[in-house]
């Protein structure tokens, strides 16, 4: 019989001791895990994805809100579809559910939580300097001199949500990155509800061709990437985009080889806008009452471009219809000469 020494027989009996130890740990943490409340942190949207992607884990599928501004009453769907939300503005690593709603921070979840949410306000959380922007922009500045009702965030930004639930409801959240093709392109159809002349003489520009194809990335410029997003300034203003002095800046951004002779590019051409050519009619039946507005209107890129197009399409005209007309000529030539050799042999006809 071999007997160990008592050194060894305490060595044993102290890690037998240490296994016991780490095993009583163990099961201790993951009952305390177990048995204690769910807690909503900063920083971690599993608990909000967890519930809120599956109706059946919400208590509430579908909610009345009202509008702490207006008083509008609507019904929004609680559920949210994942891969929409983090393709979305706010979807980002760095962006977290209690960003926005902040009073849900380090609630407990375990019986879910209160049904009643502050309202979030973008402006003041985190959207001021660009509503500040807006607000001190020329573009609100006459909407309000011509008592015009002056568009809201919602009004530009929500109505570029056009995700839907699976309840068919819109969700707000989900507005699309600014470089999103689809939020580019639902930028020209807001711009256009009010501005219809200027989104006809974008369509009838290179640029704007291009988008009207479905082709609206970042290399095809559209409204804001030309006349900016919230600071939006008349082009007499030496702030301005498309002003004089910083046009040759914002055309460089994309034509790297932009000089003053390419700026004079005509970008919202007039050439289908039968009000400017009826102003150029008028201008010229009144010459002698007023010269210096003819020699304004001559002056001014549009009516070259105008006169430019009434000849191309004046060459075109006459081209096609003098080819129909010498075809169709040919054809009665034709017809007449088959219809005068009927009847007669080939020796009569010699």
């Amino acid at each position: 019989m071999v007997y160990k020494s008592e050194k060894s027989l305490r060595g044993e009996v102290l890690s037998s001791f240490k296994k016991i130890k780490l095993c009583v740990l163990v099961v201790v943490s993951v009952a305390i895990i177990g048995l204690s409340p769910a807690v909503l942190t900063a920083g971690d949207n599993g608990p909000c994805i967890e519930c809120h992607t599956k109706p059946d884990k919400l208590k509430t599928v579908e909610k009345a809100k009202i509008n702490p501004v207006t008083g509008e009453i609507k019904v929004v769907s609680m559920v949210v579809d994942e891969v929409t939300f983090k393709a979305s503005a706010h979807g980002g690593e760095d962006f977290f559910c209690t960003d926005c709603h902040q009073d849900l921070d380090g609630a407990d979840l375990t019986e879910g939580h209160k049904p009643n949410l502050k309202p979030v306000d973008c402006i003041t959380f985190c959207h001021d300097d660009p509503a500040d922007d807006y607000l001190q922009s020329n573009h609100v500045k006459l909407m309000k001199q011509n008592n015009k009702d002056v568009p809201t965030c919602k009004d530009c930004h929500a109505g570029l949500t056009y995700h839907y639930t699976s309840l068919g409801e819109k969700s707000p959240m989900d507005v699309p990155r600014g470089t999103d093709p689809l939020h580019r392109r639902l930028t020209i159809e807001s711009c256009g509800e009010c501005h219809q002349e200027y989104l006809d003489s974008y369509r009838n520009n290179a640029h704007g061709q291009v988008t009207a194809l479905g082709h609206t990335d970042t290399d095809v410029p559209v409204c804001f990437d030309c006349h900016g997003k919230h600071k939006i300034l008349n082009s007499t203003d030496p702030e301005s985009k498309v002003g004089k002095e910083k046009i040759l800046e914002t055309c460089g951004n994309c034509h790297a080889g932009a000089n003053a002779s390419f700026v004079k590019h005509v970008e919202h051409p007039q050439i289908k806008n039968i009000n400017y050519y009826k102003k150029l009619i008028s201008a010229i039946k009144e010459a002698r009452s007023n010269p210096e507005n003819l020699k304004t209107i001559l002056k001014n890129p549009q009516t070259i471009l105008c006169a430019v197009f009434v000849m191309y399409v004046g060459i075109l005209a006459f081209t096609f219809s003098s080819f129909g007309i010498h075809s169709l000529l040919s054809w009665f030539a034709v017809a007449r000469d088959e219809y005068k050799g009927k009847g007669h042999t080939d020796e009569e006809q010699h």
